[in-house]
């Protein structure tokens, strides 16, 4: 499977399928950090009705960005996260042999 990039270690279905206790947001830290690239994650809007809120969360790592809504920011970053993970699995320089096994599929 392709690497990350030259001479780095794990490849991202190798960090999702060796950890699958991690959330997403740990798990796209960690590719981020073998990738030399920081997610960096913006709030962006509450909405809707004080008893029944949806938050909105940006996340940027390189030139991929997502989002992601919730309930609670908590849960809106992590969909951010998982978003993220989502674009780079399809994204062709990635390897994703085994990410069919992962809990994001």
């Amino acid at each position: 499977c392709g690497k990350l990039k030259q001479g780095s270690g794990e490849c991202l279905e190798e960090i999702i399928t060796s950890k699958p206790g991690k959330t997403p947001i740990q798990m796209l830290h960690e590719y981020g950090t073998k990738a030399n690239l920081n997610p960096v994650y913006d709030f962006e809007k509450a909405e809707g009705q004080v008893h029944m809120p949806v938050f909105t969360y940006k996340v940027t790592m390189g030139d991929i960005t997502a989002t992601g809504e919730g309930p609670s920011k908590k849960i809106a970053k992590h969909k951010a996260a998982e978003a993220a993970l989502n674009i780079l699995k399809g994204n062709s320089n990635i390897c994703t042999r085994l990410l069919t096994a992962s809990k994001f599929s």
